[in-house]
């Protein structure tokens, strides 16, 4: 018998169609990027995307980099994930690292001669409305003498033979009918069954219950997939221009009556999308779509302020305070809790400092803070 080697992948998605959908996003979210800066991409300062208004990193990039290598890691760990199969023995090896035990999986390093085997034994759930998930929850054992050995059978890829995974529109079909004969057919229960002959191999398909038994495919209903194209774009939108307004400060009171309105008219949007999905998922998906419209609201209508008062004015600020600015037409400005404080000390009381502030449109201004932050940066660089 010839060796047969196989090898682990997370995902139950051909690599191709996993990488267009990767890149699908990233592309749409530069466009984001891009379509947002248009008008001025040339004078456009891209260290101000990872930067905040002290020149700090933001904490939400920290926190991104700290996943993505936590993820690369584990990602890492996969790639070391093993079973050989020879005329004599199954060989598998699977780092703790790549936390398939937490699923109850087996892990470590196992020489498992073919002759001990008694059993080989699938469990394919067919709970699951959502192929993916069913094919994710279906397991595979082997049953020896003295130990039972619990693997996932579909996500282990042949060396050397075609990419058997499914594609993104078999990934959310309905698994009710199917995940039986896909497991079946899997590359490795194959190879087990032919190598192991003597060995009796069972199928016994399993109803899981639970809170993602049964659950709605989001995806098979139009109005659910239009909400969630939604929930990405705002998403990403709110994300995107919020760390690009960065350096603007609102002066005044907000107003209420964007955020209300823009609320009501999502979660009425997504209420109306949503008929014909049950309750839960209509009521809760309508739920985000109105968290994030308000999330995208507050750089909105920064955004909008600017295309509506695109140059700003200077405004001469007199320091009334360490910190403190006032104008007798302008809002104060207040920058005692900043984290630039030695700056200001440097600055005498009643000194005047110009402030870049673009017009009320929505009953408040902005200020450009980025003159001012660069003066910050060349004093504390001029301190070292």
């Amino acid at each position: 018998m010839v060796k047969q080697h196989f090898r682990y992948s997370a995902s139950i998605l051909k690599t191709g169609q996993l990488l267009g959908a990767l890149i699908a996003l990233f592309a749409f979210m530069l466009g984001s990027l891009l379509l947002l800066e248009l008008p001025n991409l040339s004078e456009m300062d891209f260290a101000e995307i990872f930067r905040d208004d002290y020149g700090n990193i933001h904490f939400e990039l920290q926190i991104l980099v700290i996943v993505s290598l936590i993820g690369a890691l584990v990602a890492a760990a996969n790639r070391k994930v093993k079973v050989t199969l020879d005329s004599e023995t199954v060989s598998i090896k699977i780092p703790k690292l790549t936390g398939l035990g937490l699923m109850g999986l087996t892990t470590g390093e196992h020489r498992i001669p073919l002759h001990t085997i008694r059993k080989i034994e699938l469990t394919p759930v067919t709970g699951f409305r959502n192929m993916a998930q069913a094919i994710q929850q279906s397991r595979l054992r082997l049953i020896t003498d003295s130990k039972t050995y619990l693997l996932q059978p579909y996500n282990f890829l042949q060396v050397g033979a075609p990419d058997h995974r499914l594609g993104l529109t078999g990934a959310f079909g309905k698994p009710k009918a199917r995940v039986e004969a896909i497991i079946n057919e899997a590359p490795l229960v194959r190879a087990l069954s032919e190598a192991a002959g003597e060995a009796s191999v069972a199928s016994k398909p399993v109803d899981r219950s639970g809170p993602l038994a049964k659950q709605f495919n989001l995806l098979r209903h139009r109005g659910m997939v239009i909400e969630l194209v939604l929930l990405t774009g705002l998403g990403a939108y709110a994300l995107i221009d919020y760390l690009l307004l960065t350096n603007y400060l609102i002066l005044g009171d907000l107003p209420l009556w964007p955020f209300v309105s823009a609320g009501l008219l999502a979660g009425a949007l997504g209420i109306r999308l949503g008929r014909g999905a049950p309750g839960a998922e209509r009521v809760g998906v309508a739920a985000m779509l109105c968290m994030v419209a308000i999330a995208a609201t507050y750089p909105g209508i920064q955004r909008y302020t600017l295309i509506a008062s695109p140059e700003p004015m200077s405004v001469a600020y007199e320091m009334t305070g360490a910190a403190h600015f006032e104008h007798s037409d302008y809002p104060a400005i207040d920058q005692r809790s900043s984290n630039i404080t030695e700056y200001w000390e440097s600055l005498e009381t009643g000194t005047n400092v110009d402030f870049l502030i673009h017009k009320p449109v929505l009953g408040f201004s902005l200020v450009d803070m980025s003159p001012v932050y660069e003066k910050s940066r060349a004093f504390y660089r001029a301190r070292e």
